[in-house]
């Protein structure tokens, strides 16, 4: 295939991506800051250089074809990739050499931020540290397909198994899993939980879809045991506040809830009377420009769960 033969340009690209998004023509004609006979001319446009139908107009709205969808969805993996890197050209002519892409699930701890971020600058000044959470519920993916670069993952394993071909790992600190109540919940001078505990629960997560190497996977499943009722918050905090007030019940890492323990308002009790261990990673790929910072970040990493 020819690249440089291509029929389409980037307006055409957004176009389709802002019609998507949109509920009438006039709001995705807005959106694009033209006339809505100037978007319906770009539709016929793209239409004729492609020989097909794009859209099927019913009423004020636009339904995307066969053939849309297709094209809808290489325009947003092309206009994300295009986004990326005038960002990393502005940042080059910053000074700033390299961009790190570093994916952290939702679950993660964000307490260690500020201070790892300003060590990390001191050692390499030339690297920029880049947050996402692209790399959320598909980790490895997110790196295969340069998504990120790094990606913290937290396992049950110490040591990750991955293709060492492809990955490199480097283990960061252990955790555990713990559930959360508030001080007035009947359950909360527990020595420990077990799966049952849940059962007559609301439990408020962040996500109803199981995740590996999370509650649902090492605690609730192994036991065939459900909470009564499941409560999707989308934020972390908003959880804690809910748990706080006894609406509730939750689980988090240690180092996540730690620093909302302060007020005594949430307690925390083991999972089980061996309490449940996690382990948190940084995986990356098997790349030199890669490879050197991730060291440095881990190392920093290291020191700062140390010495918190």
């Amino acid at each position: 295939m020819d690249t440089t033969k291509t029929q389409l340009n980037i307006n055409h690209l957004k176009m389709i991506c802002t019609i998507a998004k949109s509920e009438t023509v006039k709001e995705a004609a807005e959106s694009l800051f033209i006339t809505q006979p100037a978007l319906t001319n770009r539709i016929r446009e793209a239409e004729r250089r492609l020989n097909t139908s794009l859209f099927v107009r019913r009423g004020r709205k636009l339904i995307i074809s066969n053939a849309g969808k297709r094209l809808l969805h290489s325009a947003t993996i092309i206009l994300k990739e295009l986004g990326r890197a005038e960002y990393d050209i502005a940042r080059l002519s910053d000074g700033v050499e390299q961009v790190l892409r570093i994916g952290l699930p939702h679950y993660a701890s964000f307490k260690w931020l500020p201070s790892v971020t300003s060590y990390f600058a001191k050692e390499l000044p030339n690297i920029e540290l880049e947050i996402t959470a692209t790399a959320a519920t598909r980790p490895l993916n997110a790196l295969f397909n340069g998504d990120v670069d790094i990606a913290m993952i937290s396992s049950s394993q110490q040591k990750l198994l991955l293709d060492e071909n492809l990955y490199e790992s480097s283990f960061l600190l252990q955790d555990e899993l713990m559930a959360c109540l508030s001080k007035e919940h009947k359950k909360a001078n527990s020595h420990y939980l077990v799966a049952e505990d849940f059962s007559d629960e609301t439990y408020i997560t962040n996500s109803t879809i199981p995740e590996k190497d999370r509650e649902y996977e090492l605690f609730f499943q192994p036991e065939n045991v459900l909470p009564r009722k499941v409560l999707q918050v989308g934020f972390n905090e908003a959880i804690l506040e809910l748990t706080k007030v006894n609406l509730g019940v939750t689980i988090m890492s240690k180092h996540l809830v730690t620093p909302y323990l302060e007020n005594g308002m949430i307690k925390t009790v083991p999972l089980g009377e061996e309490g449940l261990k996690i382990y948190w990673h940084l995986v990356y790929l098997k790349q030199s420009k890669i490879a050197k910072p991730a060291k440095v970040l881990t190392t920093i990493l290291k020191q700062y769960a140390k010495e918190s």
